[in-house]
């Protein structure tokens, strides 16, 4: 049993204890190319655009992942079908780390989690489930041990 900051027990705060790091936030966006620019040219960072047209990772002192991922390319990767853009808010998407997809998708689910999509590997190897959260961001359950460790010294921008 976990027991809630206060000391009371809490029944479903076991999830907490399942999550080893917020593995990631994406904007998701209508105009992939416009996120880009100002990312770029207004906000000054480097993007590396992975995918033309539909996600880029970019840059910022002290965050393990962040990305820019087009409304397409998560209808794709959620529901099978970028036709389905409707169904993927736009704003910000986080993903979380945990050791086991699968286990942790079924225990969410036996507390009442409705997932978009069951634990599958990606192409480039993650296994992930996704959900939305109550406020109706698209949120994502990830295993990926490759990128377990922080590769950079964290630092503010100026240094």
């Amino acid at each position: 049993m976990v027991l809630r900051p206060t000391g009371e027990p809490c029944d479903v705060c076991w999830v907490f204890s399942m999550i080893r790091h917020i593995s990631g936030i994406a904007e998701v966006v209508a105009d992939f190319d416009s996120a880009v620019k100002f990312y770029t040219d207004v906000l000054g960072l480097s993007v590396d655009t992975l995918s033309e047209g539909a996600y880029a990772t970019v840059d910022i002192p002290g965050v393990l992942h962040y990305g820019i991922w087009s409304r397409e390319a998560a209808a794709e990767a959620t529901f099978g079908d970028a036709l389905a853009a409707d169904r993927i808010p736009l704003g910000f998407s986080v993903g979380v780390e945990v050791d086991d997809v699968g286990q942790t998708h079924s225990e969410m689910s036996a507390a009442g989690t409705a997932f978009e999509h069951g634990p599958r590997t990606e192409p480039w190897k993650q296994v992930t489930s996704r959900f939305m959260s109550k406020s109706g961001a698209l949120c994502e359950l990830s295993s990926t041990p490759w990128s377990r460790t922080i590769t950079q010294q964290m630092r503010a921008s100026e240094e």
